[in-house]
C-alpha cells in the first residue's frame, strides 16, 4: 500500500495522530488504505510501518472479525447522529489486544451537521489507546471545528489541482481589493457544471487551511494579510452556492453572484 510520505513516516515512527482524515476521489483506494492503516496499528508486531501479517490481530482482521476495528458506513445517504452515538460508546470500552482501538467512518464528507457536532466531542478529548481513520472525497463540507482537530493527508495528488489553485487566486484577488481581478475569475469558475461543487469546496479547504497557518508561529504572507473574519466568512457562501448549483441554477449567474457575495464580505 503506498501512502503519502509524510503519513508512511508517521506511521512508521509510531507517531500518527488519533485522527487522520484520508482525502481522495476513489472511495475504495480510500477504505483500502484506511484498513492498512489500521493493520498496521493494531498488528503486534509491526515494522517499518507494515504490519507483519501473521499475528492473531492481522489474520482476524483480514477476515473481518477482529473486535479492535470498528467501520462505520453512510446509513443511506448520510452518516446520522446515532451511528455516531453508537460509535461513541464503544469507543469508551477497552481494547481486547495491546496495540489499542481504530474507528474507521468511511464518507466522513456525508456526517449530518449533528453528527459531526458528535463526533467532536470525541477529537476534543478522545479516549486512551483510540485512534480516528476519515475518509473523504470533499473534506470541504466538514465543519471547521473538525477538521482542525483531524490531521489531512490527501491520496493520489500531485500538485495542487486547479480547484485549489483557483480558489487560492479568489482570496488573492479579495486581500488585493481588486474587484475587476475577482470577477474574472468567474469563467473558470463556471467552466463546467460537475466541477463547480470541487472549486467550492477547494475553496473552503483553502480557507480553513490559511485559519490554521494564521494561527500559528510562521504564517505564509496570504494567510498573514487574510483577515480571520473573511476566512471564516467565505466557506458558508460556497456550501450555500454549491448547493444551489445542484438545484441547477444558473451557472454563468451563480458564479458571479458568489464572487460578488464574496466582495462584499469586505465591504
Amino acid at each position: 500500500m503506498k501512502l503519502p510520505d509524510a503519513l508512511a513516516r508517521s506511521l512508521a515512527a509510531g507517531r500518527l495522530p488519533h485522527a487522520v482524515l484520508l482525502q481522495g476521489a476513489q472511495p475504495q483506494a480510500l477504505r483500502d488504505a484506511a484498513l492498512f492503516i489500521a493493520k498496521c496499528l493494531v498488528c503486534a508486531n509491526p515494522q517499518g510501518g507494515q504490519p507483519c501479517g501473521v499475528c492473531r490481530s492481522c489474520t482476524s482482521l483480514d477476515v473481518g472479525s477482529n473486535p479492535d476495528l470498528s467501520v462505520t458506513v453512510p446509513d443511506g445517504a448520510f452518516v446520522k447522529v446515532e451511528q455516531i452515538r453508537a460509535l461513541r460508546d464503544a469507543a469508551m470500552l477497552s481494547s481486547l489486544g495491546q496495540s489499542g482501538r481504530v474507528f474507521v467512518i468511511e464518507g466522513a464528507d456525508l456526517m449530518t451537521v449533528q453528527a459531526q457536532n458528535a463526533l467532536l466531542k470525541l477529537l476534543e478529548e478522545p479516549p486512551p489507546g483510540v485512534t480516528f481513520l476519515l475518509t473523504a472525497a470533499q473534506p470541504g463540507v466538514l465543519l471547521p471545528t473538525v477538521l482542525s482537530r483531524v490531521a489531512l493527508f490527501r491520496l493520489g495528488e500531485q500538485g495542487p489541482a486547479p480547484q485549489q489553485e483557483l480558489a487560492q487566486a479568489l482570496v488573492e484577488k479579495l486581500c488585493e481589493h481588486d474587484y475587476y481581478g475577482l470577477l474574472k475569475l468567474q469563467p473558470a469558475l463556471c467552466a463546467r457544471r460537475e466541477d463547480f461543487a470541487a472549486h467550492c469546496d477547494a475553496l473552503c479547504l483553502v480557507c480553513h487551511r490559511l485559519l490554521c497557518e494564521k494561527a500559528g508561529p510562521s504564517p505564509s504572507p496570504l494567510a498573514a494579510r487574510m483577515p480571520a473574519a473573511l476566512a471564516a466568512a467565505l466557506p458558508p457562501i460556497a456550501l450555500a452556492c454549491r448547493d444551489r448549483a445542484q438545484k441547477n441554477a444558473s451557472l454563468p449567474l451563480l458564479g458571479a453572484a458568489m464572487l460578488i457575495e464574496c466582495w462584499e464580505v469586505l465591504h
